[in-house]
């Protein structure tokens, strides 16, 4: 990860003196155990929804267990596939477009509050077909959403516009307004962005239980005491369900493991180093801001492990090399593996716990957390600040509606 969060320590708010800085602001806290609102989780989602809600004025601690983006949003590939990403409900797909929409104009606030440069890109996405039959199945296996804009590249626009892929490429469908970005970069931006306009942003919090009673929520009790608040916005990943269960709440979250691997080219094979996104069916090819292309993913459901394994890491490269061929030419940087927060239907969940007055849920993205993370920060700020889910038209990712399912079965 040292190629994506340099220069992180030179800034001048959450990271300037690592952990030093993060047991300086829990000393500072525990004179302070109150605000109106307290995110637990400092995933790209919960520093997102830090951000917003300190972007209105509100008062807002933000607690991690560990460090800021150091769970899922760490091995996310960062890309904002609004229009590639095969969404089964039209919710989601109007959630992925105005996201990325909010995100490109949040842009320039996060980068000067923070200090951090989130690495975006917008280059546009590649998808590659190797014969006609392989782009029917693709069309016919798809939806396309109304927003949804992309444009037929044949053999010869396909090799004059990315000279760099394969020569027995049929053709492509190429996207041109999709981007991607450096993930932990865009959560340490928000978080940073959060605290500069007065959020307290606290690192290294264990132990976190909900506190509740007859008339609904009243904070959390911590490794470094009791939290007092009137909200709290549960967005802790893969950790999620774990703490609403402590309050009586089923959202079960499941693991689903990926690998990524970074390469490097040399300035000598610049030519054959893509410059757009290739988003096939069995792989993506992603480059980076910083440099390097970062080759993901594999998907193994029911794995919480971050172990990774000589035969993910073949299979992306085999993958790679058959869209791309130049990667075989390339440098072998690093490799890592993350797990993603998958919920049963696919959706995640966002919104009001209704059985419980002031709890919030916001976590179960899957592999859209940084695509989502504008739209999610919010969208939570707006339920707190009174808006419901209906009038949101976000009902359908109730964090209770699975519970809901149950009773009426």
């Amino acid at each position: 990860m040292s190629g994506e969060v340099r220069g992180l320590r030179r800034s001048g708010s959450l990271y300037r003196n690592g952990t030093a800085f993060a047991s300086q602001i829990r000393g500072e806290i525990r004179g302070k155990l109150h605000a109106e609102t307290i995110v637990v989780g400092g995933g790209v989602i919960g520093c997102a929804i830090a951000y917003e809600l300190a972007s209105r004025g509100k008062e807002v601690i933000l607690i991690e267990r560990s460090r800021i983006a150091s769970e899922t949003s760490c091995a996310a590939a960062g890309m904002l596939a609004a229009d590639s990403e095969a969404f089964h409900t039209t919710v989601m797909s109007k959630l992925a477009y105005e996201s990325r929409n909010l995100l490109l104009q949040q842009k320039e606030q996060l980068q000067r509050l923070s200090r951090i440069e989130i690495g975006l890109q917008q280059t546009g996405f590649v998808t590659p077909f190797r014969n006609e039959d392989e782009m029917k199945k693709y069309s016919e296996s798809r939806s396309v959403h109304p927003l949804t804009e992309q444009i037929w590249w044949d053999h010869t626009k396909l090799h004059r516009e990315a000279p760099w892929i394969s020569k027995e490429t049929y053709g492509a469908l190429y996207r041109a307004s999709e981007s991607e970005l450096l993930p932990v970069n865009l959560a340490r931006a928000y978080a940073g962005a959060a605290q500069t306009m007065g959020a307290k942003v606290i690192e290294g919090v264990q132990d976190v239980s909900l506190t509740v009673d007859s008339s609904g929520i009243q904070g959390v009790e911590t490794s470094i005491g009791r939290l007092m608040c009137k909200h709290v916005v549960v967005a802790a990943g893969l950790q999620g369900g774990e703490m609403l269960k402590q309050v009586g709440l089923n959202l079960p979250v499941l693991p689903v493991k990926g690998e990524i691997a970074a390469i490097q080219y040399a300035k000598h094979d610049a030519d054959y180093r893509p410059d757009k996104t290739v988003y096939a069916d069995n792989v993506y090819i992603v480059p980076k801001a910083n440099g390097e292309v970062w080759i993901g993913a594999t998907s193994l459901p029911g794995r919480s492990d971050r172990d990774v394994t000589v035969g993910g890491i073949q299979k992306l490269f085999a993958s790679a090399a058959g869209w791309v061929p130049g990667i075989q030419q390339a440098q072998f940087i690093r490799a890592w593996a993350g797990v993603r927060p998958a919920t049963p239907d696919g959706l995640p969940y966002l919104g009001a716990c209704k059985s419980i007055p002031g709890l919030y849920a916001a976590f179960g993205h899957y592999r859209n957390g940084i695509l989502l993370s504008a739209i999610t920060g919010s969208l939570m700020a707006d339920l707190i600040a009174g808006h419901s889910s209906e009038e949101l038209g976000i009902d359908e990712l109730s964090p209770e509606r699975l519970s809901r399912k149950e009773i009426m079965q």
